[in-house]
C-alpha cells in the first residue's frame, strides 16, 4: 500500500527525495511558490504519474487551513534553504494539525531544540539559534530575521518588568491563546532556552512569542 508524502520547498533536494520516494510506490505532493522549482520536478512526472504538483505559498494560513489530509499522510517535509521559512511553515502547520508527522531541514545541531519544541522532527539543525544569539548579542528586532513572513504571523518581543503579570508563574498557569507560544526565553544573564510548562518568567527575561496576528492584544496583555 503506498503512503502519502507532502514535499514543502526545496529545489534539488527535493527533486532527490521525491524521486525515492516515488520510486518506492508513494504518493507525493510537491507544494511551492518558486516557478523554476516546480519546472524541476516537472520532469518526474513523464515516469511518476503519483507526483502532484501545487504552486502555492506554504506560508499563506488558507492554503494550510484547506490543505487535504482526509487520507492518512505519512508525513510533511519542510526542505527549503531558508530556515526561516522552514521554522514558520513547521510552526503554521502544527497549529492546525496535532497529529501529523512533520520534519524540517534545519542547519545547526545545537539548534534541533528549537524545533523540537512545537514537536517537530528535524533532518540537520538550523542556524536559528545563532540568528537568535546574534540577535539578542546586538538587541535588534527579532522580526528582522523573519522577514518576509512578518505578514503572516506575528512575531512579539517582550521584557519583563517586575510589575508584569506573568512574572514567577510557570508557563502551563499563563493560558495563552491555542495559536500562541512562548518559543524563546533569553535570561537576563544571557542564557538561552526553549521554555517548557514548568518554566518560570523571571524579571528581566526577553520572551519571543509567535501568534497568529489577530492574537497579539491578547497576549500582551495576559504577559504585561
Amino acid at each position: 500500500m503506498s503512503r502519502i508524502f507532502y514535499i514543502i520547498e526545496g529545489s534539488m533536494l527535493a527533486y532527490s527525495l521525491a524521486k525515492k520516494l516515488l520510486l518506492m510506490g508513494n504518493d507525493v505532493y510537491y507544494i511551492s511558490k518558486d516557478k523554476e522549482s516546480l519546472e524541476m520536478l516537472d520532469g518526474l512526472k513523464v515516469n511518476f504519474p503519483k507526483l502532484e504538483l501545487v504552486r502555492e505559498d506554504p506560508t499563506d494560513i488558507k492554503w494550510i487551513e484547506n490543505l487535504d489530509l482526509n487520507r492518512k499522510v505519512e508525513a510533511i517535509i519542510v526542505i527549503s534553504s531558508d530556515d526561516s521559512l522552514n521554522f514558520v511553515v513547521s510552526w503554521l502547520l502544527r497549529q492546525y494539525y496535532e497529529n501529523i508527522k512533520i520534519i524540517a531541514l534545519v542547519n545547526a545541531m545545537e539548534n534541533e531544540v528549537i524545533f523540537k519544541g512545537i514537536n517537530v522532527e528535524t533532518l540537520s539543525p538550523t542556524l536559528w539559534m545563532e540568528k537568535l544569539i546574534e540577535s539578542s548579542i546586538l538587541h535588534e528586532d527579532i522580526t528582522d530575521f523573519f522577514n518576509p513572513y512578518v505578514e503572516k504571523l506575528s512575531i512579539l518581543e517582550l521584557v519583563m518588568n517586575e510589575h508584569d503579570k506573568a512574572l514567577g508563574k510557570r508557563l502551563k498557569e499563563l493560558k495563552l491563546p491555542e495559536n500562541s507560544i512562548i518559543a524563546v526565553i533569553v535570561r537576563k544573564n544571557g542564557d538561552i532556552l526553549v521554555p517548557q510548562g514548568e518554566t518560570i518568567i523571571n524579571t528581566e527575561d526577553r520572551l519571543i512569542i509567535l501568534g497568529l496576528k489577530e492574537e497579539v492584544d491578547k497576549v500582551r496583555d495576559i504577559l504585561k
